[in-house]
């Protein structure tokens, strides 16, 4: 059995010319498709936004010591629950689109943890938070992921 190889063809290739460089640019086209949400898909308890917002927050309120006194440890305590509550609570209604009654409660227990008056960020609550919001522990871990759901759309 004699196999020939199969004979080229030429391909016709279309060249664009050059667009003239006095011309504005095309306004976007507007897409229907609704906004890419960060980590979609993902079903934990805590939106990793969620668990990073917590963890940050807790981290710059009592992990730097930023306020010392007598009367700082109360009012640093009220204020990183104030601060929380709202950004966990947004983040869990649009990112994780929870709803109302579940996304108050975790918004709570997230702010309760941040107003606790000692880090968290080092001990077993911590790692409750990084575990209930599928954050990785290791930093590269996270840009690893971050960049492989990047790709993957």
């Amino acid at each position: 059995m004699n196999v020939r190889p199969s004979e080229s063809r030429e391909v016709p290739v279309d060249v664009l010319p050059p667009a003239p460089r006095n011309e504005p640019p095309l306004p976007p086209v507007p897409s229907d498709e609704p906004r890419a949400v960060p980590f979609e898909g993902l079903r934990t308890f805590y939106h990793p936004a969620s668990g990073g917002v917590i963890l940050a927050l807790d981290w710059l309120a009592f992990g730097s010591d930023l306020l010392t006194g007598f009367l700082a440890l109360p009012l640093l305590c009220v204020l990183s629950f104030a601060v929380t509550f709202p950004l966990v609570w947004l983040i869990q209604v649009q990112w994780s689109r929870d709803k109302m009654g579940p996304a108050i409660g975790k918004a709570f227990l997230g702010a309760f943890l941040v107003g606790l008056p000692f880090p968290i960020t080092g001990t077993l609550l911590g790692a409750a938070i990084l575990a209930l919001s599928g954050l990785p522990h290791h930093p590269v871990d996270v840009v690893k992921k971050l960049a492989s759901t990047k790709t993957a759309r």
